[in-house]
């Protein structure tokens, strides 16, 4: 069998396979042109590392641990897996958190003004206005 047939085939699978709603294919770079390491279930653990916008698609740096207890690094592209969605949330929710200021005018706590005392006038034994004139 031709390599390149065999590799097509293995993608051609691979697809199929992820065309079900509980399985995402993991690549090894931020391409669907890649190469594909392996297909996560639903029930595969996912732990994200970071993800990368830019592209038609988000991207997932992930790690993923199947079933005989193998920790599979790559990417997931734009997926629906339950570990990206919780990423997803917990990122909103740390920005709305850290950039959304207090949404009550009571809550911020503003200094009162210092109230300043006069200037202190130094004594002047030259000066004009010491009594004599």
């Amino acid at each position: 069998m031709n390599p390149t047939l065999g590799a097509v085939l293995l993608l051609l699978a691979g697809t199929a396979l992820a065309a079900q709603p509980d399985s995402a294919l993991l690549f090894s770079d931020c391409s669907d042109s890649s190469e594909v390491k392996r297909v996560v279930q639903r029930s595969d653990i996912v732990v994200v590392r970071h993800s990368l916008e830019g592209g038609p698609q988000t991207c997932y740096a992930v790690s993923v641990s199947g079933e005989n207890g193998n920790v599979v690094n790559g990417f997931l592209i734009g997926s629906e897996h339950p570990a990206v969605l919780a990423f997803e949330r917990k990122e909103q929710d740390y920005i709305a958190q850290v950039f959304g200021g207090p949404t009550d005018e009571k809550k911020q706590n503003h200094p009162k003004p210092v109230a300043r005392s006069k200037p202190y006038k130094l004594w002047n034994p030259f000066s004009s206005r010491s009594g004599t004139k």
